[in-house]
């Protein structure tokens, strides 16, 4: 029982830790900026998150990085850069540096090559959406990865699953379009000395 609740609470700070993070969201001529949950930011991705905008567009999280984009009528549009890119006299967006994600969208949808690089500009996760419809997966800051969802005409349609810092599996979560259905924790016993 004593190590049913102790495992219980391990698990609610490290999930407590995590999801405190926050970025900031600004369009670049408005510098007010938008606070939202990183945890939901990371793996919610939906073709109606920015009704009424258009032009250029940067998102800034706080805890380092940038992504870069063309938002037209209110929907993300062409190539998207996460890392050291700016914006041409154009206004197409262009790698300066080391970036971590390059991908395509369509009216909102991801479309096209989607690609995750490492820490030293290496693709580490290569992969082809069709209008929001794909196996779309992201990477701990260490190479591990961090989910994987199947996405359907841009919403998640499957299993996403969820992964610690050390690639294991630490929930399931299952979708049908967009709408939670079912979760499961997985609940590892990391003390070798117990009695079992």
């Amino acid at each position: 029982m004593k190590k049913n609740i102790f495992i219980s609470i391990i698990i609610l700070c490290f999930i407590s830790c995590i999801c405190k993070k926050e970025i900031s969201v600004k369009k670049r001529d408005n510098p007010a900026p938008i606070y939202c949950d990183l945890c939901s930011y990371k793996y919610k991705d939906f073709p109606n998150d920015y009704d009424q905008m258009d032009g250029k567009y940067e998102e800034n999280f706080k805890d380092g990085g940038m992504r870069y984009g063309n938002i037209v009528s209110g929907f993300k549009e062409g190539k998207w850069l996460s890392g050291d890119a700016d914006f041409d006299t154009n206004g197409n967006v262009y790698a300066k540096g080391l970036i971590w994600r390059e991908e395509y969208f369509k009216k909102g949808l991801r479309d096209s090559i989607f690609k995750q690089y490492d820490g030293s500009g290496k693709v580490i996760y290569e992969t082809t959406f069709k209008m929001g419809t794909g196996l779309w997966k992201e990477f701990h800051i260490n190479g591990e990865i961090y989910f994987e969802a199947y996405t359907k005409d841009g919403y998640f349609t499957d299993t996403l699953k969820l992964y610690n810092e050390k690639g294991v599996l630490m929930e399931k979560q299952l979708y049908k379009k967009d709408s939670l259905i079912f979760k499961e924790n997985m609940i590892h016993d990391y003390f070798p000395t117990d009695n079992k």
